[in-house]
């Protein structure tokens, strides 16, 4: 299964050193092609029949660690007769790749893999096709909603959801039972209280991924959402210190420096920590992404084997649930010379003829809410656990992935860490986190 668990902790340092290559801007803007105007490209036809294009290369660059990517992604040469050649790379290299091959304008990449904060990126930077009026709206209809908003920007689609991801919430239900506690809280209201009692003889009520990197600002964003909040104005301009956002950052902040529940190490933790935290039976509760399953429940890697659950992050007030979006989706290179084809991966790729052996063979969750009733995809959810996973994804969010978040995504991370640390108070944080993110993007113009 690929993980989205060491990701956060690595893609900004990334992404900083791609922002000194392409200079000030954003993102290189390359030629603009006659999509650009948002109006229907007559040369892409969505439903064209692949064998038409039988004998043709396309070329895909994806991360692939053990080659079980490449495997999957062959069978599309086996369906069709386009030939696909595989490009696997580590996933920490993939941003350079894409963009040097951007700036250099080389058409020997027809698609690429996209992380969710890139969308924003790849439309503004024309570095993809802008493919909202290509993928019929019926079409997009079918995928989950965290996998169809992570490859949107401004109701833009800056690609095809690839996998199904958010974070989602886990829970002990023998440490809860223990603390007199019969279900699971469903707000932060409740989470904080429970904590109280959670926290005692060694034990913490939670641990977080609150390392000063990306995994803190996924956790801060899902939160923001829980509060009520959002990170754009209705005129696009981005808002880092509204009162939800400082809301829910003095929240973060009361549970580990005020209450005392959260784990302190969790200001050095990683998702891959927390998990081990909460496998070693050290914290009640944790949010972390899909892919926990089966290994909590292996006794050689888990000491709560049979004493955890899943289920929806909580949330206050009016909103029942937010999380953040971890989906991934596979982009349509602007300067391909064999989109046509590209386009029959990309409609490939998201059927059931890829996602159903795709989360059978290697766990990936499906962006085809269909395949949630799926027999053989049942069958192969051995934790029974899937429909609890396909419930947080309908409350996805993203990060705010507008254009200049390579820039100024590890700004937002440092203050946020300096509340939690104590170091500012939620409010001076998010002040100083909006001015130098404000002056960042101005600046990118």
């Amino acid at each position: 299964m690929k993980k989205k668990l060491a990701r956060t902790t690595l893609i900004v340092s990334g992404l900083m050193v791609i922002s000194l290559i392409a200079g000030c801007s954003p993102a290189p803007d390359t030629k603009k092609s006659a999509n650009d105007s948002g109006k229907k490209d007559s040369a892409l036809n969505w439903n064209m029949d692949p064998s038409t294009l039988k004998g043709e290369t396309v070329t895909i660059l994806a991360a692939d660690s053990d080659g079980s990517v490449a495997k999957m992604m062959n069978k599309f040469t086996d369906e069709t007769g386009i030939k696909l050649n595989f490009v696997g790379v580590d996933f920490t290299s993939m941003y350079n790749k894409i963009t040097i091959a951007s700036l250099s304008n080389s058409s020997d990449i027809d698609l690429v893999e996209m992380d969710t904060i890139w969308a924003g990126q790849f439309l503004k930077g024309n570095i993809v096709e802008d493919l909202t009026n290509v993928v019929p709206e019926d079409a997009q209809k079918q995928f989950t909603q965290s996998s169809l908003n992570s490859v949107k920007y401004d109701n833009k689609l800056a690609a095809v959801p690839y996998f199904s991801s958010t974070k989602h919430f886990y829970w002990n239900n023998d440490l809860l039972k223990k603390a007199g506690i019969s279900a699971p809280p469903k707000t932060w209201t409740e989470f904080r209280e429970v904590s109280k009692k959670l926290t005692q003889n060694g034990i913490y009520s939670s641990g977080w991924s609150w390392k000063q990197a990306e995994g803190l600002a996924c956790d801060f964003v899902g939160m923001v959402y829980s509060f009520g909040g959002q990170f754009f104005d209705k005129d696009g301009n981005f808002i880092a210190n509204s009162p939800e956002s400082v809301k829910a950052l003095q929240y973060m902040t009361d549970l580990i420096r005020t209450d005392k529940t959260v784990d302190p190490a969790s200001l050095q933790w990683t998702e891959d920590d927390v998990k081990a935290a909460f496998a070693a039976g050290k914290i009640a509760m944790m949010s972390n992404w899909e892919g926990m399953y089966p290994d909590l429940n292996d006794p050689a890697k888990s000491k709560v084997v049979n004493q955890t659950d899943v289920g929806l992050l909580p949330g206050e007030g009016k909103v029942v649930s937010a999380t953040v979006t971890g989906s991934e989706g596979i982009a349509m290179m602007k300067a391909s010379k064999h989109k046509q084809a590209a386009l029959a991966f990309l409609k490939w790729m998201s059927s059931k003829n890829f996602q159903q052996p795709n989360f059978i063979d290697r766990g990936q969750y499906p962006v085809l809410q269909s395949l949630y009733t799926d027999p053989e995809v049942k069958k192969a959810d051995t934790t029974n656990t899937i429909d609890k996973i396909l419930a947080q994804f309908q409350y996805g969010q993203n990060r705010p992935n507008g254009p200049g978040y390579v820039e100024w995504a590890d700004i937002l991370s440092t203050e946020i860490f300096n509340a939690l640390s104590g170091g500012k108070t939620p409010q001076a944080a998010l002040d100083d986190a909006s001015k130098k993110i404000n002056e960042a993007i101005k600046k990118a113009k």
